[in-house]
């Protein structure tokens, strides 16, 4: 479902999209016709295209009319024109699935909703891959960043610094995971003699959070929906050509509605 709505940005970065699952054809006929889904969505009812490319989640613990079956690891991979794959996106629980608008952010689309916040000496938007997610979806917190001329931030490694950090607040509704950093520059300071990894210019930092099943599934007794946020902060320090600020914390928040899966 959240695959149909975003075809049209593959599209546009000239990809096609096509769809493996462990279902026989009846039942794939019958989703699809059911939820207006128009892209290839392919039957592996034997298992055979999983056993084929090594794809079977040997640790799954299988139950009810899933027991005896191969179970494919969830899974997504972008292959080129010439069949070799440029990406690929694991996860390690078979009920855990990444966005397919994930996948797009960290291809360089923009985000959904957020805002614009002025922090020392740069100007950040904030977004999300998603403003809708289900319970075991993974989703992508986006901050886009454009420093003030002169100005640096400082990469994580750096000694004797503050480096670029986002911490997202404990919450049982979600599992955060690792921030992925742009590559640093290297700046020399001549009169220290000092040469450190910094950030400039603009550049984009990206969070991955889940959806955690025990945080989400309890909460639909009465509800088709909620509405929920992911709240944190950004800590950093700052630096131009000829001064050096105080470190500083920004909060920062993104709303995100929850809804019920969809069978």
């Amino acid at each position: 479902m959240e695959l149909a709505g975003q075809m049209e940005s593959f599209r546009k970065r000239g990809l096609g999209v096509a769809s493996v699952i462990p279902e026989p054809v009846e039942t794939i006929k019958a989703f699809t016709a059911k939820h207006g889904i128009t892209y290839p969505v392919l039957s592996d009812a034997d298992a055979a295209i999983i056993r084929r490319f090594g794809l079977v989640d040997r640790g799954f613990q299988a139950t009810g009319d899933l027991v005896g079956k191969d179970i494919p690891y969830a899974a997504t991979f972008l292959v080129d024109e010439h069949g070799k794959i440029r990406d690929k996106f694991f996860e390690a629980a078979a009920e855990s699935r990444r966005t397919t608008a994930s996948i797009l952010v960290l291809q360089g689309e923009p985000g959904t909703g957020g805002q614009e916040v002025r922090g020392g000496h740069f100007t950040l938007r904030t977004s999300s891959s998603n403003a809708e997610v289900a319970p075991g979806q993974r989703f992508t917190l986006v901050l886009d960043f454009e420093m003030e001329p002169k100005h640096h931030a400082y990469a994580p490694g750096v000694k004797g610094y503050k480096p670029l950090e986002l911490t997202l607040d404990p919450d049982p509704l979600f599992e955060a995971h690792e921030t992925r950093y742009p590559p640093p520059k290297t700046y020399y300071y001549a009169p220290l003699k000092e040469t450190v990894p910094v950030f400039e210019g603009k550049f984009r930092v990206m969070k991955d959070v889940t959806v955690t099943l025990p945080g989400a599934l309890p909460r639909f007794k009465d509800t088709d929906q909620l509405e929920a946020a992911v709240s944190g902060s950004l800590r950093y320090q700052v630096c131009s050509d000829v001064v050096c600020y105080p470190p500083s914390t920004l909060p920062l928040r993104f709303s995100v509605r929850i809804r019920r899966w969809v069978r």
